[in-house]
């Protein structure tokens, strides 16, 4: 996880390499055989999203109608300063539909499409820069781009994702809007279970090495005090001062804590001595990563996020 401040750095050190993927990129989509379907003349729609995590929300809404290749898989790759190959920027220029976070999280999308001549349809999680922005509905993110930790996000995204189907394909809209009751059924499932950890566990107190989670942890209602100097230089990379790190340490050792939430994509020698003394003080460590591992949906995903969560707490030391 990266502060804005990282970001910007990043996209101006990497404008140039961009511009060379995007170059690379239309000279091998002008060399492919017409059109975006795929050599076996499947007219699957073919799209493309940053990550697995929204390649899953994407194939739950288009089915079978939908070919859909995220351009980052690996489970242990961090978004934010992940550096596109032309074969990305190709898959990228050449696909029906580009589906992204936005909010700074996956700028090597917008980057590869800016300024390549073609006009790539897309759909994004967060629209204004960063994730300051809320949704239509008013939720506020406070700058935390990890929106699929905000089931009401999903449900908002997912809504985006069937519009767009359906103007593409516009034959298949009822059969896509079906799959995304279906999906925000399944949602209102898990939501259903937060607010339940919410009802048992409000005002809990909690530990967390990274805030990729922390839209998760406000809807069940738990409190986190970890300070916020330690959380921003985790975000950008930096060892935390000796007094904020300390502060951490004692916060573990004075047991006020239900859990220790961490990160593992943000994991660092620190933050993992910190994760051995919380076990050792008997609190209960819960993995809250920011990737889909292989052959997980997203709803099984989240689902096993929210059950080690409420297991924690059910079993305090």
């Amino acid at each position: 996880m990266r502060t804005a401040s990282y970001r910007r750095r990043r996209r101006t050190r990497t404008a140039t390499v961009v511009a060379t993927l995007i170059t690379t990129a239309l000279a091998v989509t002008s060399c492919a055989s017409g059109g975006s379907s795929d050599s076996s003349g499947s007219d699957k729609l073919k799209i493309v999203t940053s990550t697995s995590m929204w390649g899953s929300v994407a194939k739950a809404v288009g089915g079978d109608a939908v070919e859909v290749e995220p351009v980052i898989s690996n489970d242990e790759a961090d978004p934010h300063s992940y550096k596109s190959t032309p074969r990305d920027a190709a898959k990228i220029l050449d696909a029906d539909l580009v589906i992204y976070n936005g909010g700074g999280y996956d700028s090597f999308i917008p980057q590869t499409l800016s300024g390549n001549g073609r006009s790539v349809p897309t759909v994004r999680a967060v629209e204004s820069p960063h994730g300051s922005s809320g949704h239509e509905h008013g939720h506020e993110h406070s700058g935390n781009e990890h929106v699929w930790y905000d089931l009401s996000a999903v449900q908002e995204m997912t809504g985006k994702i069937t519009g767009k189907l359906g103007e593409l394909r516009p034959a298949e809209t009822a059969t896509f809007q079906r799959s995304a009751e279906t999906f925000h059924s399944r949602l209102g499932e898990l939501q259903g279970r937060v607010d339940r950890i919410k009802s048992a566990h409000g005002g809990a107190q909690v530990l967390a090495t990274a805030p990729v989670a922390d839209l998760l942890l406000e809807q069940a209602g738990l409190n986190d005090i970890t300070p916020p100097s330690f959380v921003h230089s985790v975000e950008s990379g930096n060892d935390p001062s000796a007094a904020a790190t300390a502060r951490v340490r004692d916060l573990v050792k004075s047991g006020r804590a239900a859990v220790l939430v961490h990160n593992p994509q943000t994991s660092s020698p620190l933050t993992k001595r910190i994760e051995s003394q919380a076990e050792h003080a008997g609190i209960p460590v819960v993995e809250m990563g920011e990737s889909l591992p292989e052959g997980r949906t997203y709803l099984e995903w989240m689902g096993a996020r929210i059950s080690k969560l409420r297991t924690a707490l059910d079993n305090p030391a």
